[in-house]
């Protein structure tokens, strides 16, 4: 039969025998509209869908979620073919006031299939009726976060963060504050370097002569170089010796550019030896303006060994700003 809702006036194709002879109440799945479907034999009785509401529970009711046209359903029936979808949502309750209510049932009554219709076109309906039953609001949309558009942002942020403090640091480090010392150029520190810190050694070795006038002595020779951006002079070194327990047992300074021969070394008493280390400007003053990248000789000589001599070091004391 067809049947039509009341407020919005589609038109559903409904199998009468899922009515009661004395009503069912049906809901439009368009509109949400509730009223009472009578079998064809009965009087239609309408009331209004605020007390079918109120009411739910005593009596029946059916979902529709197919709408069509009356023509259409019409032809179909001519047919024998029922294409129409709809959802049926039931529950239990008592048809007299004065029978106690009744517990919902879980089961849907069977539908039975119209004349001419396909089995596939009944299971549907019972499929259709069960997912009635079941809440229709649509799930909430989830909301998507921009973190993958954040996060180059960010990165760029922090590369020009970075930049300008490289900038800083290199082109004006006279803007850097007194109050961030690990941004402050070297310039601000010479005031504090006493001038080692940008000294090298290579080809550093050490060897015991002979002399004739002091004895058994220790010979550290090698090469210094000057490292600074601008000329440095009277560099100052410090020669150390250590026991087999690594305890310093003799300590011996000496400024670079001052060398002698093996020879010299073996006839020069000590004392001739210790005036010629002590040289400021070095043999020819060498170690005077010393240009930066330049090299220049070393040499120290330790007399009064101790027996138990196991190793030696060698390291920059001090250097003067060249001219």
């Amino acid at each position: 039969m067809i049947i039509e809702c009341e407020s919005c006036e589609s038109k559903y194709n409904l199998d009468e025998g899922l009515l009661k002879s004395g009503g069912s109440k049906v809901r439009c799945s368009v509109c949400k509209n509730v009223f009472i479907a009578y079998p064809p034999e009965e009087v239609r009785i309408e009331e209004p869908a605020t007390d079918m509401i109120l009411e739910e529970g005593l009596e029946e009711t059916l979902s529709l979620d197919s709408r069509t046209d009356f023509e259409e359903e019409e032809a179909a029936q001519a047919m024998g073919a029922n294409e129409s979808e709809f959802d049926l949502a039931f529950e239990e309750a008592m048809e007299e006031a004065d029978v106690p209510k009744a517990a919902p049932s879980d089961e849907l009554p069977p539908i039975e299939e119209e004349e001419g219709a396909t089995p596939a076109t009944s299971d549907m309906r019972r499929e259709e009726a069960e997912e009635g039953l079941e809440d229709t609001e649509p799930p909430v949309p989830r909301v998507k976060t921009s973190r993958s558009r954040a996060l180059p942002i960010i990165l760029l942020i922090l590369l020009l963060i970075l930049g300008g403090a490289a900038a800083i640091f290199y082109l004006a480090p006279g803007l850097i504050p007194d109050s961030i010392p690990f941004l402050q150029s070297s310039k601000k520190q010479d005031a504090t370097d006493p001038g080692v810190a940008r000294l090298s050694f290579k080809a550093v070795t050490g060897s015991f002569i002979e002399s004739q006038k002091a004895g058994q002595l220790f010979v550290i020779k090698g090469m210094v170089t000057n490292n600074y951006p601008k000329p440095r002079s009277f560099i100052l070194l410090k020669g150390t010796i250590l026991d087999d327990r690594g305890k310093v047992v003799k300590i011996k300074m000496a400024y670079a550019g001052n060398t002698f021969g093996e020879d010299q070394i073996k006839e020069t008493p000590i004392e001739g030896l210790n005036q010629g280390l002590k040289t400021r400007a070095g043999r020819n003053k060498m170690n005077l303006n010393l240009q930066p990248g330049a090299t220049i000789p070393f040499m120290i000589i330790i007399d009064q060994l101790p027996e138990n001599v196991s190793e030696f070091t060698v390291e920059a004391v001090s250097s003067s700003p060249g001219q």
